[in-house]
Order: C-alpha cells, then sequence, then structure tokens
C-alpha cells in the first residue's frame, strides 16, 4: 500500500486517529508539536491532498470544516506505528 511521504500529511492523519477535529484544532496542534507557524496554504493543500487521496474525509459543521480519518486513514496510520515500532526496538 502507497502511504504519505510527506511528514505533514503523516501528522495530521495521526491526529485524526479516533478523532475527529476542526481545521483549526489542527493547524494549532501543529503548530504547537513544530514550535512554529505553518502558512495556510501549505497546511491547507495538505488537507486536500489527503481528502482526494481518501485518507480524510470532511464534513461541515456550521462554518467550520471538520475532519476525520477514513479507513484507509486509520489503516496508514496504524502500519506506519507498526514500521516505527519495529525500527525502534
Amino acid at each position: 500500500m502507497e502511504w504519505l511521504t510527506s511528514g505533514l500529511r503523516r501528522d495530521i492523519c495521526i491526529l485524526l486517529y479516533d478523532e475527529e477535529r476542526r481545521a483549526q484544532q489542527l493547524k494549532s496542534a501543529l503548530e504547537a508539536r513544530y514550535d512554529r507557524r505553518l502558512k495556510p496554504d501549505r497546511f491547507y493543500g495538505a488537507l486536500d491532498t489527503l481528502e482526494s487521496k481518501g485518507y480524510v474525509e470532511k464534513h461541515v459543521e456550521g462554518l467550520e470544516d471538520v475532519y476525520s480519518l477514513t479507513d484507509g486513514g486509520r489503516t496508514g496510520v496504524e502500519k506506519q506505528f507498526e514500521w516505527l515500532q519495529e525500527r525502534v526496538e
């Protein structure tokens, strides 16, 4: 299975594992993790790519976009975790 080569997109999927989040919540969590501001076009471009590849899905609540993982996204995160765990042990 092809998985994501972009760290930003992988991190977005990790944050969405077992939890849906509003776009701004995702962006803020990533900025706190990276200790720097993310350019909006890069962040929203990553979300658009994840959605177009079928790893995340979006729905609208009021004025906000809310994102969650698809089954494909969950599988990708789990396989990434397994690979990382093998490498670290």
